[in-house]
């Protein structure tokens, strides 16, 4: 332990080194990606949010005055609380109607099946088959009589029945020009607006000055503001909060977390406890039991019970941590990440971390310290590292079982199968069912490893031995997530590259809580010397940490303008290098040849090439700004073209959803009894239907081609 404990300061400096290096060459690619061809001139990356807007500049007019004549387009948002009420009222008539309307042509399709006696096992399968072919087939069978359609009461328990279909479809025919009428209300700006404006700008860089410049002489006026937010991740009713509201609503968030931290150690303190059940049955009586059972069971108890225990009760704290980010007024859902991504970290390295790690000490020496109350500090000091014990089990448990189940997804299979076969009756649903991937959480994944990485930073001075299981549990999950990240998940929550640097930062609570710990088991020694020297040390890397925060955050927060000229300084560069090369005599441009003299030339400065091999390496260690400038990193990023945005698509890109929301397309499966081409001539003077693409087969299975066909609903996903 002495000698682990010697060896702290320089791996502590060697981690610290490498996370500023990281940071640094990590913040000069993300500059080389966001001005890329391809992000640069999105709508998103030339758009400016600005919130608590005085009422006096809720006007196209001033706010064009105010930012020059880069302004290209002014959305000032507007209450569409009402709005909102009547499309969701909307969608969910039509929705419905297309679920009933499906349902009644199954039945017909059936009770048709049933009377022409056709076998359900038919070889010939209308996976095959067009719509067209199986309606051939049974184009003579007799049509299907006495079909009753689908009714229900007028009230909620009595009243007298009337017909469903009808019945949705005069309260669509009711509800929808309400909503065009209140839309076109909205987008002419006629209804009370809120103090939240998106303003685009002609070029991204137009809009990087306005996000820097301070554009209000009031305080909490025009501000916070944010750039590069994307209009299908705005959190829409958070605009509508003054900046006094904000304020509040930021406070009392963070008492509620700060309460919830608390409430929320008393069960993992108990899991804590149960890692060393071995101690706690010489202490409880009535545990004794335990010690009677066999060996893998008693494992079992102390080793995977509480680490899956505190893995099922830790993944509930995200879902609570994300709704209080959406309470906070965040207007974001990136906001909303970054914000569950600090809370969630804080939840891992109290609950996780510290406080199982304490109970796990405390409950190996309670016995000791009934007995010896006096040896309570040297006992903890003692049993301080019999709780890394915990923590290897924990380590393979997330590498091992949980790295496997991320590439298996057995899970999510079962859960996909048995939703399909509950819930999706409609072609829609199962359309979205099938072409849906599943969602990533950034603000989920990222505070569970990097915590693994502060234990394991921790622990390097106090049982070395963890070192060995982190780095296998984290290279087992490294290789799962790149897997799933590649080929499963979808990533739909885009934080413009925030998330990494601020996970590289809290690794950083890893040496101060090793600095801790050191600095209390040289104080309960009394070691005077190595507790002085490692005060200091513990200065120095907050001062470190603090110079390192002052670097990189103006270069995370936002866009340098010297980058507009790195262009044509690469252009320069590379047509020096060109004619250098042009007029080198060491190689005979028409033959090819080498010149004897310029081999010569190469034999004797092999110890300059060494040399210069030794500088090189020396740079990308220590000065990776230098080894991997903006111009390098640039060539790794690809230089698609511009995306080109139709009118309509700039013109309504930051109007709220409801604004723009289209009159849904009912979709329903086509039958061969004409069921449904009579349920589409019906229902389409109301609103929209089509039953092409998708038909029922002999088993009154809705089919559709999954691989050649583009569904009715389809549309082009558009980035912003």
């Amino acid at each position: 332990m002495c000698v682990s404990r010697r060896w702290l300061t320089p791996r502590a400096g060697f981690v610290f080194c490498m996370i500023t290096r990281e940071s640094i060459l990590y913040a000069t690619l993300r500059q080389a990606y966001l001005l890329s061809p391809l992000y640069a001139n999105r709508i998103s990356s030339r758009t400016v949010l600005f919130l608590a807007v005085p009422q006096s500049y809720l006007c196209k007019k001033k706010l064009s005055k105010t930012f020059g004549d880069s302004v290209k387009r002014i959305w000032i948002t507007s209450d569409c609380s009402k709005l909102q009420k009547l499309v969701k009222k909307r969608d969910n008539l039509a929705y419905r109607l297309e679920e009933v309307e499906t349902k009644y042509i199954k039945r017909a399709h059936a009770a048709r099946l049933k009377a022409s006696n056709l076998q359900p096992d038919d070889p010939k399968s209308s996976m095959d088959a067009s719509p067209i072919e199986f309606e051939g087939k049974l184009r003579d069978l007799p049509p299907v009589v006495n079909l009753k359609r689908p009714t229900h009461r007028s009230g909620v328990l009595f009243g007298k029945r009337i017909d469903t279909i009808e019945s949705l479809r005069a309260q669509l025919e009711e509800i929808v020009p309400q909503v065009e009428k209140l839309q076109e209300r909205h987008r002419a700006g006629e209804v009370k607006p809120v103090s939240a404006v998106f303003i685009e700008f002609s070029t991204q860089m137009e809009a990087q000055i306005a996000f820097q410049t301070l554009s209000h002489h009031h305080p909490f006026q025009m501000t916070p503001r944010f750039i590069g937010i994307s209009p299908n991740q705005v959190v829409w009713p958070a605009l509508q909060y003054s900046w006094w509201q904000r304020i509040v609503r930021k406070f009392l968030i963070q008492g509620f977390i700060a309460v919830l931290i608390i409430f929320w150690s008393v069960p993992s303190a108990f899991i804590g406890s149960i890692s060393n059940i071995t101690y706690l049955t010489n202490l409880l009586p009535f545990l004794k039991f335990i010690n009677g059972l066999p060996t893998i069971v008693k494992g079992a108890i102390s080793g995977a019970l509480p680490t899956v225990a505190l893995a099922m009760l830790m993944s509930l704290a995200p879902i609570i941590l994300r709704w209080c980010a959406r309470q906070s007024g965040l207007p974001s859902t990136a906001q909303v990440e970054l914000f569950t991504q600090n809370a969630h970290f804080v939840f891992q390295v109290v609950q996780v971390f510290l406080v199982t790690t304490l109970t796990s000490a405390a409950s190996a020496a309670t016995s000791q310290i009934i007995k010896n109350p006096l040896s309570t500090k040297d006992l903890l000091a003692q049993n301080l590292p019999k709780a890394s014990n915990f923590y290897i089990s924990y380590f393979l448990f997330q590498g091992l079982i949980l790295s496997s189940g991320a590439v298996m997804q057995v899970i999510t299979f079962l859960v996909f199968k048995l939703l399909r076969i509950l819930f999706d009756k409609t072609p829609r649903k199962l359309y979205q069912r099938w072409a849906s991937l599943t969602g990533l959480s950034w603000g989920t994944v990222f505070p569970v490893f990097t915590n693994m990485a502060v234990i394991a930073i921790t622990y390097s001075c106090i049982a070395p031995l963890i070192l060995g299981f982190s780095s296998l549990g984290l290279y087992l999950v490294y290789q799962a997530y790149r897997y799933n990240l590649l080929f499963v998940y979808d990533s739909t929550v885009d934080t413009k590259g925030l998330i990494y640097p601020r996970a590289l930062k809290q690794v950083l609570t890893g040496i101060y809580l090793a600095e801790l710990c050191m600095i209390g088991l040289f104080a309960i020694q009394g070691a005077v010397g190595p507790l002085i020297l490692m005060g200091i040390f513990t200065i120095l890397t907050v001062l470190a940490h603090i110079s390192l925060n002052d670097a990189l955050s103006p270069l995370l927060s936002a866009l340098p303008r010297t980058l507009e000229s790195e262009d044509d300084i690469e252009e320069e560069i590379l047509r020096d290098a060109g004619e250098e090369l042009s007029n080198s005599p060491s190689v005979d441009p028409e033959k090819g040849e080498t010149n004897p003299s310029a081999t010569h030339k190469d034999f004797t400065s092999c110890g300059v090439r060494i040399r210069r091999k030794l500088v090189k390496l020396t740079t990308w260690l220590l000065h990776p700004s230098t080894y991997a400038d903006y111009a390098s990193l640039r060539k790794k990023v690809r230089q698609d073209h511009a995306i080109a945005y139709d009118r309509e698509i700039d013109d309504n890109a930051y109007h709220p959803p409801s604004v723009t929301s289209p009159m849904p397309l009912l979709w329903v499966p086509r039958d061969a009894g004409g069921v449904s081409r009579r349920e589409v001539a019906s229902t389409s003077p109301v609103i929209p239907i089509t039953d092409e693409e998708a038909h029922l087969d002999e088993k009154n299975k809705v089919v559709w081609d999954k691989v050649g066909m583009k569904p009715p609903i389809w549309r082009e996903k558009v980035f912003y």
